[in-house]
């Protein structure tokens, strides 16, 4: 089992490093028995990589649509500081409200959303 989930790693690592990581990632896909690793570990790489339109990406034509994303407040946090980073402060908002619903006492989410309200005020003016 470790093995397999080293080599859907190292695969998704390997792409996502790749002059056009889609295409590499579509490609890599399609060879692994466990999509949803596969498309978590790519999102994870580009996130690393700070890569952000590519993890938005992979959030929004992979993960979201995958029959195993349910309830991924990790998932769904982290792709509102793609969403940041992006410049997308509505959408990033909405994603970390929606984490916050899964797990409404976690502290950290609490001040994202702060920081992210603080941040489109600001920008508003």
């Amino acid at each position: 089992m470790q093995d397999d989930w080293d080599e859907i790693e190292e695969s998704a690592r390997w792409a996502v490093q790749q002059e056009d990581p889609w295409l590499y990632l579509v490609s890599e896909s399609h060879r692994t028995t466990d999509s949803w690793s596969f498309w978590t570990c790519a999102f994870d790489a580009a996130v690393e990589r700070h890569l952000a339109p590519l993890a938005d990406q992979i959030m929004r034509d992979r993960l979201t649509l995958h029959e195993d994303y349910s309830a991924q407040p990790w998932l769904t946090t982290e792709h509102a500081r793609v969403l940041e980073q992006l410049g997308r402060l509505d959408e990033a908002l909405a994603a970390i409200r929606s984490a916050i619903e899964d797990d409404p006492f976690d502290e950290e989410l609490q001040d994202i959303e702060r920081r992210l309200i603080a941040k489109r005020e600001s920008a508003l003016g």
